[in-house]
């Protein structure tokens, strides 16, 4: 006959057994994420690295993704490993322009965390005055638009249509613009200039054969030597210094919380 502590003793083993088996079942169950999908010599790619390099899960990804993503992972990969092999990992000239490189990516973060927003008119507008001696024309020069049609008679009657501000060869496709240019004297061909010189602002050149069709040039506005460029021609160039000058005060910004935020000692003063 076994004793009631023979048989609790026994009992608490079988269940220790059980505990053992299940958690040794639970260890053999492996995460659908730790599944190799590609293997480089020692390496592996799991379903998990894949799935967050593309930020979906697998089963999502169309087929062309998926060996998009593994063929690139393969291909760095072995570079990597005989890169490795020829020491290229500790080639300090290669090394310094790595953190050269991952600097600027940082940086790059970092600066688009606080992109500023296209400058408002009202902005554009205070910095035309405030540098209008900057936009002062040294030349003679001609803004204009070029339009181009393959049929001429089709340009003959945007000519005249364009000048009650109607434009609907342009919108039948009739007739294509070409494009708005601030040509200068001496850019153009001299009979052209003398045509333009001729006209009022408004108005268009008569058609001239151009590749397969026929080109005309509207004035839009003669500028002669001295005068100072409309703020409508020289909005972009505005637009462009102002989104220059933000990134640098961006970029200074970025600078000061940096050092404000990790301390800098600069201890080699005798070699300065």
């Amino acid at each position: 006959m076994f004793s009631s502590f023979q048989v609790s003793s026994f009992k608490f083993q079988v269940l220790l057994a059980c505990v053992f088996l299940l958690l040794l079942s639970a260890c053999k169950q492996k995460n659908p994420r730790d599944e190799v999908i590609a293997r480089v010599g020692l390496r592996e790619l799991t379903r998990g690295d894949l799935e967050k390099q593309a930020g979906l899960p697998l089963d999502s990804l169309p087929s062309a993704a998926r060996w998009r993503i593994i063929d690139t992972w393969i291909e760095r990969t072995l570079v990597d490993l005989e890169g490795a092999r020829r020491g290229l990992d500790k080639d300090r000239e290669l090394n310094e322009k790595l953190a050269a490189l991952k600097s600027e990516l940082y940086r790059s973060r970092l600066l688009g965390e606080g992109s500023a927003p296209s400058p408002d008119d009202s902005t554009i507008a205070s910095y035309y005055q405030a540098h209008r001696n900057e936009f002062l024309q040294a030349t003679d020069a001609y803004l204009v638009e070029l339009y181009w049609a393959e049929d001429i008679s089709k340009l003959m009657e945007f000519r005249q249509q364009i000048a009650k501000g109607d434009t609907t060869l342009l919108a039948q496709k009739e007739v294509a613009r070409e494009g708005r240019w601030l040509a200068e004297s001496g850019e153009l061909e001299p009979d052209m200039e003398h045509e333009l010189d001729s006209l009022n602002a408004g108005q268009m050149t008569d058609p001239r054969p151009y590749g397969d069709g026929f080109r005309s040039v509207y004035l839009i506005w003669k500028y002669p030597a001295g005068t100072v460029l409309r703020l409508d021609v020289v909005r972009d160039d505005i637009v462009g210094r102002l989104q220059i000058e933000a990134s640098r005060q961006r970029q200074d910004r970025l600078m000061s919380t940096l050092r404000d935020r990790y301390p800098v000692e600069v201890l080699l003063k005798d070699s300065l």
